[in-house]
């Protein structure tokens, strides 16, 4: 009796699976739309939130940026199709352990900042040395980094700001500042997360392509 009841348990999973569809996800536009793989579902708006994490290689085809891991929410969908918003970024472990060398300094700083479109995002900055620093060089070091970071944001869109961080130009523009405090080996934005709703690039998305169609 026992094996008839699992049998028929085990067939009762598998019809509902069967119900199940699968929708295809794709990365925000800022990253060209890239197919991210399928999800099923028993119906679309259980897709909705769903987290999706990749590489920056996998969206760019470039190898040197394998480290560099993305993560998106399913944020909408039209028909099978679901879109994602941004939802953060982080670099390997693996790799930040491969840039630390001994008798140097590792600065860091965490903040939270908001773009000009008024995302709100917590970002945090690495910045390592050449050598040991003295405490006042690195507080100086930390305070230009909060300082870029923040401005940063303020002169750039939710999607603007997305690609200074991920692709390198914030972290290239913190180099420059604080390697007169020291001499540098290497600046990265070590992580960040979206702390908004998720609704917002798409409230923006929806204004900017009204604007840009009024213009043309």
């Amino acid at each position: 009796m026992s094996s008839k009841g699992s049998r028929g348990s085990s067939g009762a999973i598998k019809d509902k699976w069967k119900m199940k569809r699968w929708y295809s996800i794709y990365s925000p536009k800022v990253f060209g739309e890239i197919s991210l793989g399928s999800t099923p579902a028993f119906t679309v708006d259980q897709t909705i939130g769903r987290k999706v994490e990749t590489t920056l290689y996998d969206l760019t085809g470039d190898f040197s940026m394998v480290y560099v891991h993305i993560y998106f929410k399913v944020a909408s969908h039209d028909g099978d199709r679901l879109y994602t918003a941004f939802y953060g970024h982080e670099l390997s472990r693996d790799y930040i352990r491969s840039l630390v060398r001994r008798k140097s300094s590792k600065v860091n700083t965490v903040i939270d900042v908001a773009t000009k479109d008024g995302y709100k995002l917590r970002v945090k900055g690495l910045a390592l040395t050449t050598y040991r620093l003295h405490r006042e060089q690195r507080t100086a070091i930390r305070k230009i980094m909060q300082d870029l970071i923040r401005k940063d944001a303020e002169a750039h869109t939710f999607d603007e700001f997305v690609q200074e961080m991920v692709f390198g130009n914030l972290s290239n523009t913190i180099f420059s500042e604080t390697k007169k405090i020291a001499p540098l080996r290497k600046v990265e934005i070590e992580k960040s997360k979206v702390l908004g709703l998720l609704e917002l690039p798409k409230e923006v998305a929806v204004t900017s392509e009204g604007s840009n169609t009024s213009s043309g």
